[in-house]
C-alpha cells in the first residue's frame, strides 16, 4: 500500500466525524494520541519506526486519538516537543542506522500534528539499542520471532554469538589434541604468559574457553572435536582452493575441524612450493620475498574467522591463485567500519570472545594492529595495496602478488636495516608515487583514509626529516607532492625521475599547444590527463588556471562555453 502524503492525511482527518482514526489506519499508517509524558511519546515513535522499517515503511501521526469519535475530541495536536531532539533520538537508538527518517510538523485547525515518516529498511532486520525487534503485520506491530531477532543482533554485532555457552559440551568432552595444540600456540606466540604450563582446566578458564563452568562457543570452535563441530556448528566451514588457471583447481580442501587445526593446515600448505619465494640482494644480506607472506595470510585468516557472522550459513573461503589471495567471510562490516575507513577506524569485532581467545594465545593484537600486520609487509615488498570490499553481506580481502617491485623492496629493507621506519602512511605514499608522478591533498586523503586537513599534515611531515620522502611544489590550491629526488632515484630510477621532473609548467604551454593543434580543442579534463595532474578539485583548479592564462595572457587559446562544458580552441 502507498504511504499517504500529508495532503492525503489531511483528507483522511476530514472523515473523523463519522469514524474513528483506528478505522483509517493501515499497514503503512498509524495514528497516536499525544501523551503528557514527552519521553513516552518518543519511546512509542521509536518502536513504531522500527516496526515500519522492518516492513514496507510508513508514517506515524501524533496528536490524534485513535479510538475517540468526533474530530473535535480526537484531534488534540502536540505540544512542548523539540524536532531536533526527536530526529536525534530516532537516529541514535536504531541499529543498524536507518537513514531517511523524516520528522516534521503538519498544521491543522486544532493545533500542530507531529509526523514521522519511515522508509523501508534495507537491512535484514532493525531493532532498538535496547534489543526490541518488531515488524508491521496488518495494523499492528508484532514482536519478531526471538530466534530471528537473536540472529539479527548477532549479524549486526550487538550480541556475541561466540560468548554464549556451547550446548551439551563440557570441558571433559573437548579434544585433548586441540587443547595441546592451543598450548603449543601459546608457548610459541605468548611464552611470557605462562599459559602453556597450566593444567588443562585452568588453561581453558584462563583463555575463556570455559566461562562460569560452561564451555563457550569460542572454546568449541578452537578446541572442539570434529564431530562436535559438525553437529553443533554446521555453519562452521573453511574452504581453501588453489587455482592454476581459470578452469583448473590444483587443490580444493574443505575444513570443518578446529580453527587452530585449520590455521596450521593452511600454514603448512603455504610453506611449500605452492607459495614460491624470490631472493633479492640488499647489500651483504639476502631478502627472501614470498609470493604471499605466511604471517600476512595468517593474520588475514584470523580476521576472517573472527569477524564472520556465525548466525549465517556460508563459509570462509581462501581462494589462492598465482596473482592474488582472496579471503571472504559471511557478514558485512559492523560498528561503522567500511572499506574507506578500515585503516583508521577503531577496531570493532563481531565476536569479541573469539578475538580475546586469539589475543590471549598471542595470535592477534588489539587496537587494529592486525591491519598493519597485513598492509605493512606487503607494501614493504613493493606489492600492491591490499583491498577490502563488501556488499553488506560478505567481506572480501584481496592480497596481490602480481606487481612485485624489487626497487621498493630493496629500498625499504635497507631503511629497516638502518633503523629507519617510515610507517604505514609513508609506505602508502611511496606505493602510490612509484606509479604516479605526484599527488595532491585530496588524493592523499583518500589514500590515507583521513580528511584533507590531517592528510595535509601527514604530507608535510613526510616532507621533513627524519623522513624526507616527498617534496612540495606549487602554492595554495595548486600544491602537489612529488618524490624527493634521492628517494625517486632509488625507487623509480634516475631516468624516470628526470622524465617526470621535466613535465613542469615550463613545458605545459608547448604540450597544450601541440594537443590543440592535433585535436582542435582541449577541455579541463583533457588538460589534467595530459599534464598528469590527477582528478581532484585542486587539480581541476590548477588546470583551469593554466588554460585561462594561455587564453588571456599568452593568447593562443580561445574559451568556448561555460562550466564543465567549456572547451578551449586554438586562436586562428
Amino acid at each position: 500500500m502507498k504511504i499517504p502524503s500529508n495532503d492525503e492525511i489531511l483528507t483522511l482527518l476530514e472523515g473523523l466525524d463519522w469514524q474513528v482514526a483506528d478505522d483509517l489506519e493501515s499497514d503503512v499508517l498509524e495514528f497516536k494520541p499525544w501523551l503528557k509524558d514527552i519521553k513516552e511519546n518518543m519511546t512509542i515513535a521509536l518502536e513504531i519506526t522500527v516496526c515500519f522499517a522492518n516492513h514496507d515503511g510508513g508514517v506515524v501521526v501524533f496528536g490524534v486519538k485513535d479510538r475517540t469519535p468526533g474530530r473535535s475530541m480526537a484531534v488534540t495536536g502536540c505540544r512542548r516537543y523539540n524536532l531536533q531532539m526527536w530526529r536525534s533520538h530516532l537516529y541514535d537508538n536504531i541499529r543498524p542506522r536507518l537513514d531517511g527518517i523524516v520528522v516534521e510538523e503538519l498544521p491543522v485547525p486544532e493545533g500542530m500534528l507531529l509526523i514521522v515518516r519511515v522508509p523501508k529498511g534495507t537491512a535484514p532486520l532493525y531493532g532498538t539499542v535496547g534489543g526490541m525487534f518488531k515488524r508491521r503485520v496488518g495494523k499492528s506491530c508484532m514482536p519478531v520471532d526471538p530466534i530471528e531477532s537473536q540472529r539479527s543482533r548477532v549479524s549486526q554485532g550487538f550480541l556475541d554469538w561466540t560468548a554464549m555457552p556451547a550446548e551439551s559440551v563440557t570441558p571433559g568432552t573437548l579434544d585433548p589434541i586441540e587443547i595441546a595444540r592451543a598450548k603449543n600456540v601459546a608457548r610459541a606466540f605468548n611464552p611470557k604468559s605462562g599459559l602453556a604450563e597450566l593444567p588443562d582446566l585452568e588453561f581453558l578458564m584462563a583463555i575463556k574457553a570455559v566461562d562460569r563452568g560452561q564451555v563457550t562457543r569460542a572454546g568449541l570452535l578452537l578446541l572442539g572435536r570434529a564431530d562436535q563441530l559438525e553437529s553443533l556448528v554446521p555453519q562452521h566451514l573453511v574452504q581453501y582452493t588453489y587455482e592454476v588457471s581459470d578452469t583448473q583447481l590444483a587443490r580444493n580442501d574443505f575444513f570443518r575441524s578446529s580453527l587452530l587445526h585449520i590455521l596450521e593446515r593452511i600454514t603448512e600448505i603455504l610453506t611449500g612450493p605452492i607459495n614460491p619465494e624470490r631472493e633479492v640482494s640488499v647489500g651483504l644480506f639476502k631478502l627472501r620475498i614470498p609470493a604471499f607472506p605466511v604471517d600476512v595470510v595468517r593474520e588475514a585468516f584470523l580476521n576472517a574467522v573472527t569477524h564472520r557472522d556465525y548466525a549465517q550459513t556460508g563459509k570462509v573461503l581462501v581462494r589462492h591463485t598465482a596473482r592474488e589471495m582472496v579471503l571472504s567471510n559471511p557478514g558485512g562490516f559492523v560498528g561503522g567500519v567500511t572499506p574507506r575507513n578500515i585503516l583508521r577506524h577503531e577496531a570493532v569485532t563481531r565476536n569479541p570472545a573469539l578475538a580475546e581467545m586469539f589475543q590471549k594465545l598471542g595470535l592477534v593484537e588489539t587496537a587494529g594492529i592486525g591491519r598493519r600486520r597485513i598492509f605493512i609487509p606487503l607494501l614493504s615488498f613493493g606489492k600492491r595495496i591490499p583491498r577490502y570490499d563488501t556488499d553488506g553481506f560478505t567481506v572480501v580481502l584481496r592480497l596481490f602478488d602480481g606487481t612485485f617491485d624489487e626497487r621498493m623492496a630493496k629500498l625499504v629493507a635497507q631503511w629497516q636495516k638502518d633503523g629507519r621506519d617510515v610507517g604505514l602512511d609513508g609506505l602508502l605514499l611511496l606505493s602510490y608515487l612509484r606509479e604516479h608522478a605526484h599527488l595532491d591533498t585530496q588524493v592523499a586523503a583518500d589514500l590515507l583514509q583521513v580528511s584533507p586537513d590531517p592528510a595535509r599534515d601527514i604530507l608535510e611531515r613526510y616532507c621533513m626529516a627524519p623522513y624526507s620522502l616527498i617534496e612540495r611544489r606549487g602554492k595554495k590550491t595548486g600544491v602537489t607532492y612529488h618524490l624527493q629526488r634521492a628517494v625517486a632515484a632509488d625507487l623509480i630510477g634516475k631516468a624516470a625521475y628526470t622524465r617526470i621532473k621535466g613535465i613542469d609548467p615550463l613545458r605545459y604551454r608547448e604540450m597544450i599547444r601541440e594537443f590543440v593543434s592535433q585535436h582542435g580543442s582541449i577541455t579541463n579534463r583533457e588538460c589534467r590527463a595530459l599534464l598528469q595532474l590527477g582528478e581532484s578539485d585542486s587539480a581541476r583548479t590548477l588546470a583551469g588556471r593554466y588554460l585561462t592564462r594561455f587564453a588571456q595572457q599568452d593568447g593562443f587559446l580561445i574559451a568556448r562555453g561555460k562550466g564543465r562544458s567549456r572547451r578551449y580552441i586554438k586562436k586562428s
